[in-house]
Protein backbone atom coordinates (compact mmCIF):
# COMPACT_ATOMS: atom_id res chain seq x y z
CA UNK A 1 0.00 0.00 0.00
CA UNK A 2 3.27 2.44 0.54
CA UNK A 3 4.26 1.94 -2.84
CA UNK A 4 1.33 3.68 -4.27
CA UNK A 5 1.86 6.76 -1.81
CA UNK A 6 5.37 7.47 -2.20
CA UNK A 7 5.42 7.18 -5.35
CA UNK A 8 7.96 9.81 -7.39
CA UNK A 9 6.58 13.05 -8.92
CA UNK A 10 9.32 14.30 -11.17
CA UNK A 11 7.80 18.02 -10.99
CA UNK A 12 9.05 18.11 -7.20
CA UNK A 13 12.70 17.08 -8.04
CA UNK A 14 12.71 19.41 -10.92
CA UNK A 15 15.45 22.06 -10.92
CA UNK A 16 15.11 25.19 -13.54
CA UNK A 17 18.34 26.60 -12.86
CA UNK A 18 20.53 28.38 -10.28
CA UNK A 19 18.98 30.22 -8.05
CA UNK A 20 19.67 33.59 -5.81
CA UNK A 21 21.77 32.55 -3.54
CA UNK A 22 23.83 30.60 -6.37
CA UNK A 23 24.22 34.01 -8.71
CA UNK A 24 25.18 35.76 -5.38
CA UNK A 25 27.62 33.58 -4.16
CA UNK A 26 29.24 32.76 -7.88
CA UNK A 27 28.65 36.83 -9.06
CA UNK A 28 32.68 37.65 -8.97
CA UNK A 29 34.09 34.10 -10.77
CA UNK A 30 30.96 34.77 -13.51
CA UNK A 31 31.67 38.39 -14.05
CA UNK A 32 35.80 37.56 -14.53
CA UNK A 33 35.35 34.96 -17.16
CA UNK A 34 33.10 37.11 -18.80
CA UNK A 35 35.91 40.00 -19.04
CA UNK A 36 38.46 37.16 -19.66
CA UNK A 37 37.04 36.97 -23.41
CA UNK A 38 37.84 38.38 -26.10
CA UNK A 39 36.04 40.50 -28.75
CA UNK A 40 35.56 38.56 -31.84
CA UNK A 41 35.69 41.33 -34.50
CA UNK A 42 34.42 40.31 -38.11
CA UNK A 43 35.32 42.00 -41.12
CA UNK A 44 34.34 42.31 -44.77
CA UNK A 45 35.93 39.73 -47.28
CA UNK A 46 37.79 41.60 -49.70
CA UNK A 47 36.80 42.93 -52.80
CA UNK A 48 39.43 40.67 -54.87
CA UNK A 49 37.60 37.52 -52.62
CA UNK A 50 34.30 38.92 -53.34
CA UNK A 51 34.72 39.35 -57.11
CA UNK A 52 36.17 35.74 -57.56
CA UNK A 53 32.58 34.38 -56.54
CA UNK A 54 31.89 30.70 -55.34
CA UNK A 55 34.91 28.62 -56.45
CA UNK A 56 33.40 25.74 -56.68
CA UNK A 57 30.87 26.48 -59.15
CA UNK A 58 33.01 26.07 -61.83
CA UNK A 59 33.88 22.16 -60.61
CA UNK A 60 29.63 21.31 -59.55
CA UNK A 61 28.54 22.86 -62.75
CA UNK A 62 29.93 20.86 -65.44
CA UNK A 63 29.58 17.49 -62.91
CA UNK A 64 25.95 18.01 -62.66
CA UNK A 65 25.64 18.49 -66.57
CA UNK A 66 27.66 15.21 -66.90
CA UNK A 67 25.44 13.38 -64.55
CA UNK A 68 21.93 15.02 -65.87
CA UNK A 69 23.37 14.01 -69.62
CA UNK A 70 24.43 10.47 -68.23
CA UNK A 71 21.07 10.42 -66.61
CA UNK A 72 19.26 11.19 -70.09
CA UNK A 73 21.12 8.38 -72.14
CA UNK A 74 20.33 5.74 -69.68
CA UNK A 75 16.50 6.54 -69.51
CA UNK A 76 16.64 6.53 -73.28
CA UNK A 77 18.64 3.16 -73.64
CA UNK A 78 16.26 1.60 -71.19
Amino acid sequence: MGKFRDRYRPELHYMRGPGPKWREKHAAALLAAASAQREVKFTARPAAQAKRGWPLATLIVPVAAAALLGFAVVLALA
